[in-house]
C-alpha cells in the first residue's frame, strides 16, 4: 500500500476533512444520471476498538469517507495506544488519520480588563470553542489483523462482461479495487475504486465509469503529470473533468461499448464546457489532453491489440 505524507499542520488536516465533506455534498447532490445504486447510507459506521462504539459528530462522515478513498476494508479504528492495549502494532511507514475533538474553555478576554490594586490586569473571562484534531488508524493499517468479511447479498448483474475491453483495461496494469457506493481515482494512493460490478444499471454505464476512471489514473505524477490539484467548482477540477469524460466517450466509440457518444456523456460534457465558458483555449487544452490519455493507454497495449485514435 502507498504511504502518504506523514506531518499536516492542523489547518491543512481541517480543511482537508472540510473539503471532502464539500465534495460529497456537491456530486451526490447532483446525483446527474448516475450509472449505479448509490446510498451515502453504505458509508459503513467507523467504530473505536477500544470500546467498541461509535465516533459521534463529523467523525462519523470523515473516517467513512478515509476509508473509502484509502481502500480500508475494515470500519476499525483506533490510536496507537488503543491498538497497543489489544496485543496490535501499527505497520512500517503507515501514516495516522484524524478524528476531531471541539469543546468550549475559558480564557481571558483581552478587550476587557480591569488594573488591580498591585497594579496588574485582571481581564474579564469568555468561553470560546477549543477545536484539535489527534491521530488514529485504520485495521488496515495493522500488522497482522484479520478482517472480518462481510456476507453480502448476491445481485444479478445487469452488466455484460466484455472480454476484449477487459483485456485492454488489464493491459494498463491499474490498480482497481470494488466495493462501496462512489466511483474515483486516488491520486494519493494510485488507484481506481468503483462500486461493485452488479450495482451498475447496465453495461454502458460500467465500462463508461470504469473508462473515465483509467483516464483520470493517466494523469499520474508517474505517467502524464496533469493537474490534480482542483477543488470541485475550479477551472482545474472542470478541465480534469472534461479531460476525463471526453476520453471516456472516445473509448467507448473505439472499443464498441457503444457506438456514439452517449447523451449521458454529453450531458456531463456540457456540464463542465459550461463552466470553462468563454474559455475556449481551456476547452481545446481539454480535448488534446484526452486524447493524449487514450494514446497513453493505447501504447500499454500489448502488440496486436491497440486501437489507435484516427
Amino acid at each position: 500500500m502507498k504511504k502518504y505524507k506523514a506531518k499536516q499542520t492542523r489547518k491543512e488536516i481541517i480543511n482537508k476533512a472540510a473539503d471532502r465533506l464539500k465534495q460529497l455534498l456537491k456530486t451526490e447532490g447532483k446525483n446527474w444520471k448516475q450509472g449505479w445504486s448509490s446510498k451515502i447510507a453504505e458509508l459503513q459506521l467507523p467504530i473505536k476498538i477500544s470500546d467498541g462504539k461509535t465516533y459521534n459528530g463529523f467523525n462519523i462522515i470523515n473516517l467513512a469517507l478515509e476509508a473509502q478513498e484509502y481502500g480500508y476494508e475494515s470500519n476499525l479504528w483506533g490510536t496507537s495506544k488503543a491498538w497497543k492495549d489489544k496485543g496490535h502494532y501499527i505497520k512500517k511507514g503507515e501514516s495516522a488519520h484524524h478524528v476531531f475533538f471541539t469543546k468550549q474553555i475559558e480564557v481571558d478576554d483581552k478587550e476587557f480588563g480591569i488594573i488591580t490594586d498591585d497594579g496588574k490586569t485582571k481581564f474579564a473571562k469568555k468561553k470560546i470553542w477549543f477545536f484539535t484534531a489527534y491521530p488514529v488508524f485504520n485495521a488496515s493499517q495493522i500488522q497482522d489483523y484479520v478482517i472480518e468479511k462481510k456476507t453480502e447479498e448476491v445481485k444479478v448483474s445487469k452488466v455484460d462482461i466484455l472480454k476484449d475491453v477487459e483485456k485492454y483495461v488489464a493491459n494498463t496494469k491499474a490498480k482497481i479495487t470494488f466495493g462501496g457506493s462512489r466511483a474515483f481515482y486516488s491520486p494519493k494512493g494510485d488507484f481506481i475504486k468503483l462500486p461493485n460490478v452488479e450495482d451498475f444499471h447496465d453495461t454502458e454505464s460500467y465500462y463508461g465509469t470504469l473508462l473515465h476512471e483509467l483516464v483520470h489514473w493517466t494523469g499520474s505524477e508517474k505517467r502524464l503529470k496533469r493537474d490534480f490539484s482542483g477543488r470541485f467548482g475550479d477551472n482545474a477540477y472542470a478541465i480534469e473533468e472534461l479531460v476525463a469524460e471526453s476520453g471516456s466517450a472516445i473509448l467507448s466509440a473505439l472499443l464498441g461499448i457503444s457506438p456514439t457518444v452517449r447523451s449521458d456523456h454529453a450531458q456531463y460534457i456540457n456540464g463542465w464546457i459550461e463552466q470553462l465558458e468563454n474559455k475556449p483555449e481551456q476547452v481545446l487544452q481539454a480535448i488534446t489532453k484526452s486524447t493524449q490519455a487514450i494514446d497513453f493507454l493505447d501504447g500499454l497495449q500489448k502488440k496486436g491489440e491497440k486501437k489507435k485514435v484516427a
